[in-house]
């Protein structure tokens, strides 16, 4: 089955519970949020979840961006999809307390969120292991350019995947990884806008 089938075949009332990854939140209403969640069955989908602002009993730590856990979907009245309930695995403590590994991981989640399409399983389980592997990756380097080597190889993959541009045999470095972010914007139409905030963290790593 497919994934727009597999969500169509959900039923008002009925739930699933998929492993996931928080791919992007925005704000909507006064206690509830909108995220894109990336899993590994499904794709990418984009939920609601009600009242994630104040429940710490459905959401123990919120609903936040780069979380990695369980999400249970149901079906709701008027037809969207929402996320009853989020149980983190991990929360990436060490990215959220460095502002290089934060500023990467944003980068790289914006990224994915761009380039994938809604609701479609197409190299979904690999999209998601990718990206799981790689913040993983950036959580756990010991300094910003094992992060960013970490960021180059996932969007390498990304881009290869994606039928976007193939440098996976590119040596790693500034130009090769603005050159892929370069070909996600010409693909999507779009700029990213964590892609800003790079330059100063380069212009530090080269400084004498």
């Amino acid at each position: 089955m497919s994934a727009p089938q597999a969500l169509e075949s959900l039923k008002k009332g009925e739930e699933l519970a998929v492993p996931a990854l928080v791919l992007r939140i925005r704000p909507f209403r006064e206690s509830d949020l909108i995220a894109h969640l990336l899993t590994p069955s499904l794709g990418k989908v984009s939920v609601i979840a009600r009242h994630a602002r104040g429940s710490r009993k459905r959401f123990p730590s919120s609903l936040d961006l780069f979380d990695r856990g369980s999400a249970r979907l149901a079906r709701e009245r008027n037809g969207s999809l929402g996320v009853k309930e989020f149980t983190p695995s991990h929360s990436l403590q060490r990215v959220r307390g460095d502002l290089d590994k934060l500023t990467l991981a944003s980068l790289l989640c914006e990224a994915f969120d761009l380039v994938i399409q809604e609701e479609s399983a197409d190299d979904s389980r690999e999209f998601f292991e990718i990206l799981d592997l790689s913040l993983n990756a950036i959580d756990e380097a010991a300094d910003t350019r094992g992060s960013l080597r970490a960021v180059f190889v996932a969007l390498a993959s990304l881009t290869k995947r994606a039928g976007i541009a193939d440098l996976s045999s590119a040596q790693p470095g500034s130009r090769a990884l603005a050159s892929l972010l370069e070909s996600i914007e010409r693909f999507t139409e779009r700029k990213l806008a964590t892609r800003s905030t790079l330059g100063p963290m380069l212009a530090k790593l080269s400084a004498p």
